[in-house]
Protein backbone atom coordinates (compact mmCIF):
# COMPACT_ATOMS: atom_id res chain seq x y z
CA UNK A 1 0.00 0.00 0.00
CA UNK A 2 1.32 3.43 -0.96
CA UNK A 3 2.00 5.78 1.92
CA UNK A 4 0.37 9.16 1.23
CA UNK A 5 2.84 10.85 3.61
CA UNK A 6 5.61 10.64 1.00
CA UNK A 7 6.01 13.99 -0.79
CA UNK A 8 4.77 13.94 -4.36
CA UNK A 9 8.12 14.88 -5.90
CA UNK A 10 10.04 12.27 -3.95
CA UNK A 11 7.43 9.68 -4.90
CA UNK A 12 7.60 10.65 -8.57
CA UNK A 13 11.40 10.40 -8.60
CA UNK A 14 11.43 7.00 -6.90
CA UNK A 15 8.68 5.67 -9.19
CA UNK A 16 10.60 6.85 -12.25
CA UNK A 17 13.91 5.42 -11.06
CA UNK A 18 12.57 2.01 -10.05
CA UNK A 19 9.65 1.67 -12.46
CA UNK A 20 11.37 2.51 -15.76
CA UNK A 21 12.12 -0.71 -17.60
CA UNK A 22 15.69 -1.23 -18.76
CA UNK A 23 14.35 -1.52 -22.31
CA UNK A 24 12.81 1.95 -22.00
CA UNK A 25 16.04 3.74 -21.10
CA UNK A 26 17.23 5.50 -24.29
CA UNK A 27 20.20 3.96 -26.05
CA UNK A 28 22.21 7.19 -25.97
CA UNK A 29 21.75 7.33 -22.18
CA UNK A 30 22.95 3.73 -21.86
CA UNK A 31 25.96 4.57 -24.02
CA UNK A 32 26.99 7.23 -21.51
CA UNK A 33 26.59 4.66 -18.73
CA UNK A 34 28.76 2.23 -20.72
CA UNK A 35 31.52 4.82 -20.98
CA UNK A 36 31.22 5.36 -17.24
CA UNK A 37 31.60 1.60 -16.66
CA UNK A 38 34.85 1.49 -18.62
CA UNK A 39 36.19 4.44 -16.65
CA UNK A 40 35.09 2.87 -13.35
CA UNK A 41 36.70 -0.50 -14.04
CA UNK A 42 39.93 1.18 -15.08
CA UNK A 43 40.11 3.20 -11.88
CA UNK A 44 39.15 0.37 -9.53
CA UNK A 45 41.56 -2.10 -11.10
CA UNK A 46 44.34 0.46 -11.41
CA UNK A 47 44.10 1.34 -7.71
CA UNK A 48 43.57 -2.22 -6.48
CA UNK A 49 46.94 -2.33 -4.72
CA UNK A 50 46.80 1.15 -3.21
CA UNK A 51 47.35 1.13 0.58
CA UNK A 52 43.83 2.34 1.42
CA UNK A 53 42.30 -0.37 -0.76
CA UNK A 54 44.56 -3.11 0.61
CA UNK A 55 43.69 -2.14 4.20
CA UNK A 56 39.95 -2.25 3.49
CA UNK A 57 40.29 -5.58 1.68
CA UNK A 58 42.26 -7.10 4.56
CA UNK A 59 39.66 -6.02 7.09
CA UNK A 60 36.88 -7.45 4.93
CA UNK A 61 38.75 -10.77 4.99
CA UNK A 62 39.10 -10.57 8.77
CA UNK A 63 35.34 -10.13 9.11
CA UNK A 64 34.74 -13.02 6.74
CA UNK A 65 31.49 -14.05 5.08
CA UNK A 66 30.48 -15.71 1.85
CA UNK A 67 32.38 -14.60 -1.25
CA UNK A 68 29.71 -13.05 -3.47
CA UNK A 69 31.45 -10.48 -5.69
CA UNK A 70 34.96 -9.69 -6.87
CA UNK A 71 37.29 -7.19 -5.34
CA UNK A 72 38.25 -5.79 -8.75
CA UNK A 73 41.82 -6.29 -9.88
CA UNK A 74 42.27 -9.31 -7.59
CA UNK A 75 41.18 -12.94 -7.52
CA UNK A 76 39.38 -12.40 -4.23
CA UNK A 77 35.64 -12.52 -3.63
CA UNK A 78 34.01 -10.73 -0.69
CA UNK A 79 30.54 -10.30 0.76
CA UNK A 80 28.54 -8.08 -1.58
CA UNK A 81 28.52 -5.15 0.87
CA UNK A 82 32.27 -5.49 1.42
CA UNK A 83 32.97 -5.72 -2.32
CA UNK A 84 31.02 -2.48 -2.75
CA UNK A 85 33.05 -0.83 0.01
CA UNK A 86 36.44 -1.98 -1.29
CA UNK A 87 35.72 -1.23 -4.95
CA UNK A 88 34.26 2.15 -4.03
CA UNK A 89 37.43 3.07 -2.13
CA UNK A 90 39.52 1.85 -5.06
CA UNK A 91 37.65 3.79 -7.74
CA UNK A 92 37.97 7.05 -5.80
CA UNK A 93 41.50 6.48 -4.47
CA UNK A 94 43.19 8.27 -7.37
CA UNK A 95 40.66 11.14 -7.36
CA UNK A 96 40.34 10.40 -11.05
CA UNK A 97 36.65 9.40 -11.28
CA UNK A 98 33.87 11.20 -13.10
CA UNK A 99 31.91 14.23 -11.90
CA UNK A 100 28.39 15.58 -12.22
CA UNK A 101 29.62 19.01 -13.27
CA UNK A 102 26.86 21.20 -11.74
CA UNK A 103 27.25 19.78 -8.20
CA UNK A 104 30.81 18.30 -8.00
CA UNK A 105 29.25 14.92 -7.14
CA UNK A 106 31.24 11.81 -8.12
CA UNK A 107 28.29 9.55 -8.92
CA UNK A 108 29.69 6.60 -10.85
CA UNK A 109 31.95 5.28 -8.09
CA UNK A 110 29.17 4.45 -5.60
CA UNK A 111 26.83 3.49 -8.45
CA UNK A 112 29.05 0.88 -10.06
CA UNK A 113 30.86 -0.20 -6.89
CA UNK A 114 27.42 -1.19 -5.60
CA UNK A 115 25.72 -2.08 -8.87
CA UNK A 116 28.47 -4.27 -10.26
CA UNK A 117 28.73 -6.20 -6.99
CA UNK A 118 24.96 -6.80 -6.81
CA UNK A 119 24.74 -7.59 -10.52
CA UNK A 120 27.51 -10.18 -10.23
CA UNK A 121 25.92 -11.74 -7.15
CA UNK A 122 22.40 -11.85 -8.59
CA UNK A 123 23.28 -12.70 -12.21
CA UNK A 124 21.94 -9.52 -13.85
CA UNK A 125 22.26 -8.74 -17.55
CA UNK A 126 24.54 -6.08 -18.95
CA UNK A 127 21.65 -3.83 -20.01
CA UNK A 128 20.13 -4.07 -16.54
CA UNK A 129 23.44 -2.96 -15.00
CA UNK A 130 23.73 0.00 -17.39
CA UNK A 131 20.14 1.03 -16.70
CA UNK A 132 20.73 0.80 -12.95
CA UNK A 133 23.62 3.21 -13.36
CA UNK A 134 21.66 5.65 -15.53
CA UNK A 135 18.66 5.78 -13.17
CA UNK A 136 20.77 5.83 -10.01
CA UNK A 137 22.71 8.71 -11.56
CA UNK A 138 19.40 10.50 -12.09
CA UNK A 139 18.38 10.17 -8.43
CA UNK A 140 21.71 11.20 -6.89
CA UNK A 141 22.28 14.09 -9.30
CA UNK A 142 18.78 15.50 -8.77
CA UNK A 143 19.04 15.23 -4.99
CA UNK A 144 22.45 16.93 -5.24
CA UNK A 145 20.96 19.74 -7.33
CA UNK A 146 18.31 20.24 -4.65
CA UNK A 147 21.01 20.53 -1.95
CA UNK A 148 23.76 22.42 -3.81
CA UNK A 149 25.55 24.76 -3.17
CA UNK A 150 24.81 25.43 0.53
CA UNK A 151 25.16 21.77 1.45
CA UNK A 152 28.60 21.57 -0.14
CA UNK A 153 29.73 25.01 1.01
CA UNK A 154 29.21 24.22 4.70
CA UNK A 155 31.54 21.23 4.42
CA UNK A 156 29.59 18.14 3.35
CA UNK A 157 31.24 15.91 0.75
CA UNK A 158 28.50 15.35 -1.83
CA UNK A 159 29.75 11.90 -2.84
CA UNK A 160 29.45 10.73 0.74
CA UNK A 161 26.00 12.24 1.27
CA UNK A 162 24.05 11.72 -1.94
CA UNK A 163 26.19 8.80 -3.10
CA UNK A 164 24.25 6.37 -0.84
CA UNK A 165 21.05 7.32 -2.68
CA UNK A 166 22.75 6.51 -5.99
CA UNK A 167 23.87 3.06 -4.87
CA UNK A 168 20.56 2.39 -3.12
CA UNK A 169 18.67 3.11 -6.34
CA UNK A 170 20.93 0.90 -8.45
CA UNK A 171 20.71 -1.89 -5.87
CA UNK A 172 16.93 -1.57 -5.52
CA UNK A 173 16.53 -2.03 -9.27
CA UNK A 174 18.86 -5.01 -9.49
CA UNK A 175 17.23 -6.67 -6.47
CA UNK A 176 13.74 -6.06 -7.87
CA UNK A 177 12.29 -3.94 -5.05
CA UNK A 178 8.72 -2.74 -5.48
CA UNK A 179 8.03 1.03 -5.36
CA UNK A 180 7.01 1.09 -1.70
CA UNK A 181 10.08 -0.84 -0.59
CA UNK A 182 12.16 1.49 -2.77
CA UNK A 183 10.95 4.52 -0.77
CA UNK A 184 12.06 2.80 2.43
CA UNK A 185 15.35 1.90 0.71
CA UNK A 186 15.91 5.57 -0.13
CA UNK A 187 15.19 6.53 3.47
CA UNK A 188 17.59 3.94 4.90
CA UNK A 189 20.24 5.23 2.50
CA UNK A 190 19.54 8.91 3.24
CA UNK A 191 19.92 8.43 6.98
CA UNK A 192 23.42 7.03 6.34
CA UNK A 193 24.47 10.16 4.42
CA UNK A 194 27.79 11.45 5.72
CA UNK A 195 31.25 12.67 4.79
CA UNK A 196 33.10 15.89 5.59
CA UNK A 197 35.41 17.83 3.29
CA UNK A 198 37.94 18.16 6.12
CA UNK A 199 39.23 14.73 5.10
CA UNK A 200 40.23 15.71 1.55
CA UNK A 201 43.81 14.63 0.93
CA UNK A 202 43.52 11.57 3.19
CA UNK A 203 42.37 7.95 2.82
CA UNK A 204 39.03 8.92 4.35
CA UNK A 205 37.95 10.83 1.23
CA UNK A 206 37.76 7.63 -0.88
CA UNK A 207 36.22 5.90 2.14
CA UNK A 208 33.27 8.27 1.70
CA UNK A 209 32.69 6.82 -1.77
CA UNK A 210 33.15 3.24 -0.58
CA UNK A 211 30.83 3.73 2.36
CA UNK A 212 28.25 5.29 0.05
CA UNK A 213 28.34 2.19 -2.15
CA UNK A 214 28.12 -0.26 0.73
CA UNK A 215 25.39 1.74 2.51
CA UNK A 216 23.18 1.66 -0.57
CA UNK A 217 23.50 -2.09 -0.98
CA UNK A 218 22.67 -2.62 2.70
CA UNK A 219 19.68 -0.25 2.42
CA UNK A 220 18.26 -2.25 -0.50
CA UNK A 221 18.79 -5.59 1.23
CA UNK A 222 17.07 -4.37 4.39
CA UNK A 223 14.17 -2.72 2.58
CA UNK A 224 13.68 -5.77 0.40
CA UNK A 225 13.22 -7.84 3.56
CA UNK A 226 10.62 -5.51 5.06
CA UNK A 227 12.79 -3.02 6.99
CA UNK A 228 11.09 0.38 7.12
CA UNK A 229 12.12 4.04 7.20
CA UNK A 230 10.32 7.34 7.67
CA UNK A 231 7.79 8.01 4.90
CA UNK A 232 9.30 11.29 3.65
CA UNK A 233 13.09 10.93 3.77
CA UNK A 234 14.00 13.89 1.56
CA UNK A 235 11.31 16.56 1.95
CA UNK A 236 10.04 15.77 5.44
CA UNK A 237 10.18 18.36 8.24
CA UNK A 238 13.31 16.69 9.63
CA UNK A 239 14.35 15.00 6.40
CA UNK A 240 17.54 15.27 4.40
CA UNK A 241 16.79 18.64 2.79
CA UNK A 242 15.77 20.37 6.01
CA UNK A 243 18.72 19.03 7.98
CA UNK A 244 21.51 19.25 5.40
CA UNK A 245 20.89 22.48 3.50
CA UNK A 246 19.84 25.99 4.46
CA UNK A 247 18.16 26.52 1.08
CA UNK A 248 17.07 23.38 -0.71
CA UNK A 249 15.20 23.37 -4.03
CA UNK A 250 12.98 20.24 -4.08
CA UNK A 251 11.65 21.17 -7.52
CA UNK A 252 14.95 19.89 -8.93
CA UNK A 253 13.82 16.35 -8.11
CA UNK A 254 11.33 16.29 -10.96
CA UNK A 255 12.19 19.21 -13.24
CA UNK A 256 12.07 17.80 -16.82
CA UNK A 257 12.21 14.28 -15.36
CA UNK A 258 12.40 11.75 -18.16
CA UNK A 259 13.28 14.29 -20.84
CA UNK A 260 16.50 15.75 -19.39
CA UNK A 261 18.98 13.05 -18.34
CA UNK A 262 21.60 14.19 -15.86
CA UNK A 263 24.18 11.70 -17.15
CA UNK A 264 24.68 14.04 -20.10
CA UNK A 265 26.08 16.58 -17.63
CA UNK A 266 28.75 14.10 -16.58
CA UNK A 267 32.44 14.96 -16.88
CA UNK A 268 35.21 12.37 -17.32
CA UNK A 269 38.48 13.39 -15.73
CA UNK A 270 41.67 13.71 -17.79
CA UNK A 271 43.68 14.61 -14.67
CA UNK A 272 44.07 12.56 -11.47
CA UNK A 273 43.17 15.33 -9.03
CA UNK A 274 40.35 17.55 -7.79
CA UNK A 275 38.04 18.46 -10.66
CA UNK A 276 38.05 22.17 -9.79
CA UNK A 277 41.73 22.31 -10.79
CA UNK A 278 41.16 20.96 -14.29
CA UNK A 279 40.45 24.27 -16.04
CA UNK A 280 43.60 25.87 -14.67
CA UNK A 281 45.69 22.79 -15.53
CA UNK A 282 44.34 23.09 -19.06
CA UNK A 283 45.29 26.77 -19.09
CA UNK A 284 48.92 26.30 -18.03
CA UNK A 285 49.37 23.38 -20.43
CA UNK A 286 48.06 25.62 -23.20
CA UNK A 287 50.60 28.29 -22.26
CA UNK A 288 53.27 25.75 -23.18
CA UNK A 289 51.68 24.13 -26.24
CA UNK A 290 50.22 27.23 -27.91
CA UNK A 291 53.08 29.63 -27.20
CA UNK A 292 56.16 27.43 -27.23
CA UNK A 293 56.78 28.61 -23.69
CA UNK A 294 59.81 27.10 -21.99
CA UNK A 295 59.29 26.58 -18.27
CA UNK A 296 62.76 27.91 -17.44
CA UNK A 297 61.87 31.19 -19.14
CA UNK A 298 58.88 31.85 -16.86
CA UNK A 299 59.32 34.57 -14.29
CA UNK A 300 55.78 34.47 -12.85
CA UNK A 301 52.34 33.02 -13.61
CA UNK A 302 49.04 34.50 -12.46
CA UNK A 303 46.15 32.02 -12.25
CA UNK A 304 42.60 33.39 -12.30
CA UNK A 305 40.34 30.68 -10.86
CA UNK A 306 36.97 30.00 -9.28
CA UNK A 307 36.98 30.61 -5.49
CA UNK A 308 36.53 26.88 -4.82
CA UNK A 309 39.99 26.21 -6.26
CA UNK A 310 42.04 27.60 -3.33
CA UNK A 311 39.38 26.43 -0.87
CA UNK A 312 39.52 22.80 -2.01
CA UNK A 313 43.03 22.55 -3.44
CA UNK A 314 44.97 25.24 -1.63
CA UNK A 315 47.70 23.09 -0.08
CA UNK A 316 50.94 25.02 -0.63
CA UNK A 317 53.34 22.50 0.91
CA UNK A 318 52.15 19.02 -0.09
CA UNK A 319 54.18 16.28 1.61
CA UNK A 320 52.82 13.27 -0.28
CA UNK A 321 51.51 12.50 -3.73
CA UNK A 322 48.02 12.23 -2.24
CA UNK A 323 48.28 15.74 -0.79
CA UNK A 324 49.59 16.89 -4.16
CA UNK A 325 46.16 16.13 -5.63
CA UNK A 326 44.85 18.94 -3.41
CA UNK A 327 47.56 21.44 -4.31
CA UNK A 328 46.60 23.42 -7.39
CA UNK A 329 50.09 24.90 -7.77
CA UNK A 330 51.69 21.45 -7.64
CA UNK A 331 49.19 20.07 -10.17
CA UNK A 332 49.84 22.99 -12.52
CA UNK A 333 53.61 22.83 -12.14
CA UNK A 334 53.89 19.09 -12.75
CA UNK A 335 51.52 19.35 -15.72
CA UNK A 336 53.62 22.09 -17.29
CA UNK A 337 56.89 20.24 -16.77
CA UNK A 338 55.76 16.66 -17.52
CA UNK A 339 53.07 17.54 -20.03
CA UNK A 340 50.53 15.42 -18.12
CA UNK A 341 48.78 15.12 -14.76
CA UNK A 342 47.81 11.47 -14.58
CA UNK A 343 48.24 9.21 -11.60
CA UNK A 344 52.00 8.67 -12.01
CA UNK A 345 52.59 12.43 -11.83
CA UNK A 346 51.13 12.56 -8.30
CA UNK A 347 53.96 10.69 -6.61
CA UNK A 348 55.72 11.24 -3.30
CA UNK A 349 58.94 11.84 -5.24
CA UNK A 350 57.45 14.53 -7.46
CA UNK A 351 56.08 16.68 -4.64
CA UNK A 352 59.66 17.35 -3.48
CA UNK A 353 61.29 17.71 -6.92
CA UNK A 354 63.34 20.89 -7.02
CA UNK A 355 62.19 21.99 -10.50
CA UNK A 356 58.52 21.52 -9.62
CA UNK A 357 58.89 23.34 -6.30
CA UNK A 358 60.66 26.23 -8.01
CA UNK A 359 57.87 26.61 -10.56
CA UNK A 360 55.20 26.39 -7.82
CA UNK A 361 56.85 29.31 -6.06
CA UNK A 362 56.42 31.44 -9.19
CA UNK A 363 52.64 30.88 -9.34
CA UNK A 364 50.04 33.20 -7.79
CA UNK A 365 46.35 32.36 -7.40
CA UNK A 366 43.74 35.01 -8.10
CA UNK A 367 40.33 33.66 -7.07
CA UNK A 368 37.37 35.49 -8.57
CA UNK A 369 33.61 35.05 -8.33
CA UNK A 370 33.47 36.10 -12.00
CA UNK A 371 35.24 32.88 -13.03
CA UNK A 372 32.96 29.84 -13.45
CA UNK A 373 34.22 26.52 -12.08
CA UNK A 374 34.75 25.20 -15.64
CA UNK A 375 36.88 28.26 -16.52
CA UNK A 376 40.37 29.59 -15.81
CA UNK A 377 42.87 32.13 -17.14
CA UNK A 378 46.64 31.76 -16.91
CA UNK A 379 48.97 34.68 -17.65
CA UNK A 380 52.71 34.12 -17.78
CA UNK A 381 55.43 36.77 -17.73
CA UNK A 382 58.76 35.73 -19.16
CA UNK A 383 62.24 36.79 -18.14
CA UNK A 384 62.63 38.69 -21.43
CA UNK A 385 59.52 40.80 -20.76
CA UNK A 386 56.88 38.97 -22.81
CA UNK A 387 53.36 38.29 -21.48
CA UNK A 388 51.24 35.42 -22.78
CA UNK A 389 47.72 34.37 -21.74
CA UNK A 390 45.65 31.21 -22.10
CA UNK A 391 41.93 31.24 -21.38
CA UNK A 392 39.80 28.13 -20.80
CA UNK A 393 36.02 28.29 -21.08
CA UNK A 394 35.23 24.59 -20.71
CA UNK A 395 37.80 22.28 -19.15
CA UNK A 396 38.79 19.07 -20.89
CA UNK A 397 36.39 16.29 -19.95
CA UNK A 398 33.35 18.52 -19.33
CA UNK A 399 30.21 17.92 -21.44
CA UNK A 400 31.09 20.89 -23.66
CA UNK A 401 34.64 19.56 -24.22
CA UNK A 402 34.25 15.81 -24.03
CA UNK A 403 36.94 13.18 -23.84
CA UNK A 404 36.39 10.97 -26.89
CA UNK A 405 36.46 7.17 -26.87
CA UNK A 406 40.12 7.02 -27.91
CA UNK A 407 41.17 9.25 -25.02
CA UNK A 408 39.01 7.27 -22.62
CA UNK A 409 40.60 4.02 -23.83
CA UNK A 410 44.05 5.53 -23.38
CA UNK A 411 43.22 6.45 -19.79
CA UNK A 412 41.84 2.94 -19.19
CA UNK A 413 44.96 1.21 -20.51
CA UNK A 414 47.25 3.55 -18.61
CA UNK A 415 45.58 2.33 -15.41
CA UNK A 416 44.85 -1.32 -16.20
CA UNK A 417 47.77 -2.56 -18.32
CA UNK A 418 50.21 -2.61 -15.35
CA UNK A 419 47.76 -4.80 -13.38
CA UNK A 420 46.28 -7.12 -16.01
CA UNK A 421 48.69 -6.85 -18.91
CA UNK A 422 47.95 -5.35 -22.31
CA UNK A 423 46.24 -8.42 -23.80
CA UNK A 424 43.83 -9.01 -20.95
CA UNK A 425 43.12 -5.29 -20.56
CA UNK A 426 42.18 -5.18 -24.25
CA UNK A 427 39.87 -8.16 -23.77
CA UNK A 428 38.18 -6.48 -20.81
CA UNK A 429 37.71 -3.29 -22.82
CA UNK A 430 36.09 -5.30 -25.63
CA UNK A 431 33.71 -6.95 -23.15
CA UNK A 432 32.69 -3.53 -21.85
CA UNK A 433 32.11 -2.37 -25.42
CA UNK A 434 29.52 -5.13 -25.87
CA UNK A 435 28.15 -5.18 -22.30
CA UNK A 436 24.71 -3.90 -23.28
CA UNK A 437 24.09 -7.12 -25.25
CA UNK A 438 25.44 -9.49 -22.57
CA UNK A 439 22.92 -11.78 -20.86
CA UNK A 440 25.57 -12.67 -18.28
CA UNK A 441 28.37 -10.62 -16.75
CA UNK A 442 30.42 -13.61 -15.60
CA UNK A 443 32.97 -13.31 -18.39
CA UNK A 444 33.43 -9.60 -17.78
CA UNK A 445 34.11 -10.02 -14.06
CA UNK A 446 36.47 -12.95 -14.66
CA UNK A 447 38.42 -10.67 -16.99
CA UNK A 448 39.12 -8.32 -14.05
CA UNK A 449 41.17 -11.03 -12.30
CA UNK A 450 44.94 -10.94 -12.94
CA UNK A 451 46.14 -14.16 -14.57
Amino acid sequence: MRDDRTAERTRALVDFATGTASSDVPDDVLEESRRCLLDHLGLAIGASQEPAVAIARRQAQVLGGEGQAHALGTGMKLRVTDAALVNGIAAHAFDFDDTHIPTILHPTTPLYAAGAAVAQWRGSSGRDLLAAHALGYEVSARVSLALYPEHYDVGWHMTGTTGPLASATASARLLGLDPEAAVHCLGIAATQASGHREHFGSMTKPFHAGHAASAGVLAALLAGDGFTAGPDPLEGRRGMFAVMSTRSTPEDLTDDLGSRWEVFRNGVKPYACGVVTHPVIDSVRRLVTDNGLAVDDVEAIDLQVHPLVPELTGKTEPRTGLEGKFSVTFACAVAMIDGAAREKQFSDANVVRADIRALMARMRLQPSADVEHTQAVATARTRDGREVTARIEHATGTPENRIDDDELSSKFHDLVDPVLGVQQASRLRALVRDVGRADSLDELFEATVPQ
